[in-house]
């Protein structure tokens, strides 16, 4: 193993010291653990947004003298995300600003680079992938250079071997017949693919909340984009439209580290039939799990070299879901997603014949395997993070076919409503958990300070010639009334059909209960009969 040296650009006093000491104990844990897994040694970097743009006027942002990146701006959010999860029991939907997450979007198509990029008092933050190979994170425990440039790791990703399966399926009152295989002259020029994300627990444990999940899929999802761009005709864009912390696992066949691809994947399009609506009729449904996903090996043993699992042209059918592994936070599904994202679209392995399903589907015979394509297990240089003529022929025959309702955008036309998941008696249920065992609880929305939403929960009890009353403030959840077309959205009281992308007070991304109350607090009060 290299040796590795630990500095910092100055030091003041045995405080500096004792925190040099520190970092050069992180770093060492890092670089011993990165050996340990056979990758390469992490690299301690000082990213820095150049001054001047490139001839095409992208930003420039200089990694390390190696490392380049002219950056133009990604868009691969919807303008509207939705976020399903659990609030005290109950389902409760979060809207997102797309037009927000994508602004500090951006990518290097001929690097395959795609990062969020924040300005900290005028210094460069960065998170995302630098390259096919390389992830990058800032470090906040670590000192600034000099200049004031923020410390960030380098690491090389451990991308996870993809051996997949591809499944085909018979359709009753399918789209794909031949009545459109001659359309092509019709299709758009552009085609964007709504994409929805379940994440399970151990996958969505690892961020530190909604945000941070939607940007880290947006950032996989832009990659698999990057691989599609030598598409044309139509040309193909993936489109984040939501996701959902999986709040029951009932349906996941495995363990709490290991998930059966086949057997999942069921059980998941059962799920994702019933929850489709609630997704917003997605074209495509992903599975991103943290568990290690297995296949069944030839002994009737789990194989543990299973990577994902779709259905080839499943895209905007009741087939269209798919399922992948990833270590969150370190991008390791990137290939998978990619490469089972490619079936759902149209495509087989390279060197296998037309899906049988599929009528006049073109198949990938004349595409060899060992040239080592996207669609091939083979690593065969550069041709791994691209598409092979035969997979772009597949996935533009398969879109072809699907017509005009799997081409047209549905998330942008959707309104807010009052109507969402987990709506009705919302409001009652959450008050119900926190005075268990009383029969007169009730629940009401109240705005206080201006326009904030909080939930008032109480109950009243007659004592000799008084009535006390018992209350307590719980968040108030998304979507409910406050008021004639007003609805609670992230702690806030805003117009029903178009709540503004920044909420009222000036906070982008303001969270459930921002009023300054303290919460599960039973306060008493009483007052003559």
């Amino acid at each position: 193993m290299r040796a590795s040296s630990c500095v910092t650009p100055h030091r003041r006093g045995q405080g500096r010291q004792f925190l040099l000491a520190s970092m050069c104990l992180a770093l060492t844990l890092v670089f011993l653990c990165a050996t340990a897994e056979g990758l390469e040694e992490p690299r301690l970097v000082y990213p820095r947004l150049l001054e001047e743009r490139s001839s095409e006027g992208k930003l420039v942002l200089r990694i390390h003298d190696d490392l380049i990146l002219n950056l133009e701006r990604a868009s691969v959010a919807a303008p509207q995300l939705r976020v399903l999860t659990e609030e005290d029991g109950a389902s409760v939907t979060q809207m997102y600003d797309g037009h927000e997450i994508n602004r500090n979007l951006y990518q290097d198509r001929h690097q395959l680079a795609t990062v969020e990029l924040k300005m900290r008092e005028r210094n460069a933050e960065v998170t995302g992938i630098v390259g096919p190979h390389h992830r990058i994170e800032p470090v906040p425990t670590m000192e600034r250079s000099e200049s004031g440039l923020i410390a960030h790791m380098v690491y090389e990703i451990k991308h996870a071997e993809v051996y997949d399966k591809a499944l085909s399926f018979v359709e009753k009152d399918s789209r794909f017949t031949a009545r459109n295989a001659d359309a092509i002259g019709s299709v758009p020029e552009q085609v964007n693919i709504e994409v929805f994300v379940v994440a399970d627990t151990v996958h969505y444990s690892r961020f530190k909340g909604p945000r941070e999940a939607l940007v880290y899929v947006c950032i996989m999802l832009n990659a698999a984009n990057l691989r599609l761009t030598d598409m044309t005709k139509p040309m193909v864009s993936l489109l984040l439209t939501g996701m959902e912390k999986l709040l029951s696992e009932d349906f996941l066949i495995g363990t709490s580290e290991y998930l059966h691809d086949s057997s999942t994947i069921k059980n998941f399009r059962e799920y994702g039939r019933k929850m489709k609506s609630a997704f917003k009729d997605p074209d495509i449904l992903f599975l991103l799990s943290g568990r290690d996903v297995v296949t069944d090996g030839k002994d009737g043993t789990w194989d543990k070299r299973g990577a994902g699992i779709g259905y080839v042209g499943g895209v905007c059918t009741s087939f269209f879901v798919a399922l992948g592994e990833d270590a969150p936070g370190l991008f390791t599904g990137v290939r998978t997603v990619t490469h089972e994202i490619a079936h759902l679209l149209g495509s087989m392995h390279d060197e296998d014949g037309p899906s049988s399903t599929v009528p006049r589907h073109p198949g990938a015979k004349a595409c060899p395997w060992n040239d080592g394509y996207i669609m091939s297990y083979v690593d065969n240089g550069p041709n791994r993070h691209r598409f092979s003529k035969c997979s772009i022929e597949q996935m533009r025959f398969v879109l072809t076919v699907r017509g005009k309702t799997c081409w047209d955008v549905v998330s942008p036309s959707q309104n807010l409503t009052r109507k969402y998941p987990g709506h009705r008696n919302i409001t009652r249920r959450i008050c119900m958990k926190v005075f268990p065992n009383k029969e007169n609880v009730r629940a009401e929305v109240i705005n206080r300070n201006g326009n904030e939403c909080k939930l008032k929960c109480y109950y009243s009890v007659v004592v000799g010639r008084f009535l006390k009353t018992y209350s307590t403030w719980k968040d108030a959840p998304d979507y409910v009334s406050c008021g004639k077309k007003m609805v609670c959205v992230r702690g806030y009281c805003v117009d029903a059909p178009n709540f503004p992308r920044k909420a009222p007070g000036g906070g982008r991304n303001v969270t459930l209960g921002t009023a300054k109350v303290r919460e599960n607090q039973v306060t008493q009060r009483q007052t003559p009969v």
